[in-house]
């Protein structure tokens, strides 16, 4: 077996990942470099023959891409690749691509609408009558039929989970510069109008320079006092210190945040002091049927590239293109 071609990187707690992918490779009869690293700046192997390099959570910028003249494909083995700096992958023609296990969008679906549910019908409040033994209900529980969602992003799991809410009576406000074609029982709208009309919003963007701190205190300004918020998506989409201002004020009745600017939350992060919010580790949607239909599916996106082909989940085909047409 020659040199790999194939470079598996992940930062050192996503090792088990790495582990499955690597195995995946192997059932293909592929080899490759495996490194458990923070930056790509930490290995130093002679990477100048890779040419697809699998990445999770490992920032790979233009200076990472130098050291690799032959690399043409960069895959994340989950749905966000927000670590990997695409405009420059594009701009070299490198195709980037990402994992898009029906197990994980569902999951994803699904526990955004958990967290939903959670903060509607106040679940850490209910339960903590219980735990004090407090017999006084007051009764500040909402149901979700009939409301109005508003969703930031219109991807795979904004779909899923308007496919699973339509059922509910809900009504749907999405802001998207992706939407090109009506949808039945969606409105596609500015960001402005989906915060002002919205009795909750949900975040499901992905996280690029035109994103990033897309939510701050002027966004907060025009929602409607009491408005849920749930973020699902990536931490620095959100203004933290808006966010905290606004659960603060009232502007925000409750939120459920599953990411963060910094991950892990920081121990003295402020919206940890706050009773209207649910926090968790940036995992809620993770399942064990997405883990294990997720490194097969990896391997054969690196088997593709490899070989020269071009896997679906591209996200850059005519970058790609661009590169292979004679000049």
């Amino acid at each position: 077996m020659g040199t790999p071609v194939i470079a598996v990187v992940g930062i050192p707690r996503a090792a088990g990942l790495s582990d499955d992918i690597v195995a995946a490779l192997g059932a293909l009869g592929l080899d490759c470099l495996r490194h458990d690293v923070h930056r790509m700046d930490e290995i130093t192997d002679d990477l100048s023959g890779v040419e697809v390099l699998l990445s999770t959570g490992v920032p790979c910028r233009a200076a990472d891409m130098d050291r690799m003249p032959r690399l043409h494909g960069i895959v994340s083995p989950v749905l966000g690749f927000d670590w990997i700096d695409a405009v420059e992958a594009s701009r070299r023609g490198i195709a980037v691509c990402n994992t898009e296990a029906a197990e994980n969008r569902e999951g994803m679906a699904e526990a955004t609408i958990m967290l939903l549910l959670a903060l509607l019908y106040r679940l850490h409040e209910t339960e903590a009558l219980l735990r004090a033994n407090d017999a006084s209900d007051p009764l500040r529980r909402h149901i979700l039929k009939g409301r109005t969602v508003g969703i930031v992003g219109y991807g795979g799991i904004t779909r899923e989970v308007i496919a699973r809410l339509s059922a509910w009576g809900c009504s749907f406000l999405v802001h998207s510069r992706s939407a090109s074609e009506p949808v039945p029982g969606v409105s596609f709208v500015g960001l402005d109008e989906l915060l002002e009309r919205s009795d909750a919003i949900l975040v499901l963007t992905s996280l690029n320079p035109s994103t990033r701190h897309m939510l701050g205190r002027e966004q907060f300004a025009r929602v409607r006092p009491g408005t849920l918020l749930v973020n699902t998506a990536r931490g620095a989409i959100i203004d933290e210190a808006a966010l905290v201002e606004a659960l603060k004020s009232g502007r925000l009745g409750a939120a459920a945040i599953d990411v963060f600017e910094t991950e892990p939350c920081p121990p003295d992060h402020p919206l940890r002091d706050l009773p209207n919010v649910i926090l968790t580790p940036h995992a809620i949607g993770h399942n064990e049927e997405a883990k294990a239909s997720g490194p097969a599916l990896t391997a054969a996106i690196l088997k593709t590239l490899a070989e020269g082909g071009l896997p679906d989940s591209c996200k850059n085909p005519a970058a790609v293109a661009s590169r292979a047409t004679p000049t």
